[in-house]
């Protein structure tokens, strides 16, 4: 499950969409997967759905994910596969990122996160920890969890088994 798959680039080369989900924010990207379903992409169109990962309950998810979500043993077989948004939420007025982090998810899990609260991705991944125990986390990001000074929290709460890892640059 992409749950913040955006327009779907990331599932692109995936080859078992009977067992693929995505779910994302904006109808307007739930569209344009859809659309892609018209030319020719083999995603299932009703795996496809507009979920909102940090404030939506998972009784949105379509029945099957649920099902999977609900059941122990089907959960270790799920492997959540994301490319998380990477927005901090800071203090600026305006044009500033003031708000972006606020959701259910902060709200629940403050303490637990500390000064990471900012951080969406942190959010994704203390959600998928707490709420989705026992699948596979297949994370797309920095570093920054796992060794930053400002992270210490997430890491006395977040904690996951690392099993592999992959480093490459940024920019690649």
């Amino acid at each position: 499950w992409d749950c913040c798959a955006g327009t779907g680039n990331l599932l692109n080369g995936l080859t078992n969409y009977r067992n693929v989900w995505a779910s994302t924010l904006d109808k307007q990207d739930v569209d344009v997967m859809k659309d892609r379903i018209s030319n020719g992409w083999k995603m299932f169109e009703n795996h496809i759905f507009q979920f909102d990962f940090l404030n939506d309950d998972f009784s949105k998810c379509t029945d099957e994910l649920q099902e999977i979500l609900n059941d122990e043993e089907k959960r270790k077989k799920l492997v959540i596969y994301i490319n998380p948004p990477y927005g901090e939420g800071d203090s600026k007025v305006g044009k500033g990122r003031s708000g972006i982090a606020i959701s259910k998810i902060q709200e629940k899990y403050s303490n637990e996160m500390g000064y990471s609260k900012r951080e969406l991705y942190i959010q994704f991944i203390i959600r998928i920890y707490k709420e989705i125990s026992n699948c596979k986390l297949g994370l797309f990001s920095t570093l920054t969890h796992l060794q930053g000074s400002k992270f210490f929290s997430i890491r006395n709460s977040f904690l996951a088994e690392l099993k592999k890892i992959f480093l490459v640059p940024a920019n690649t």
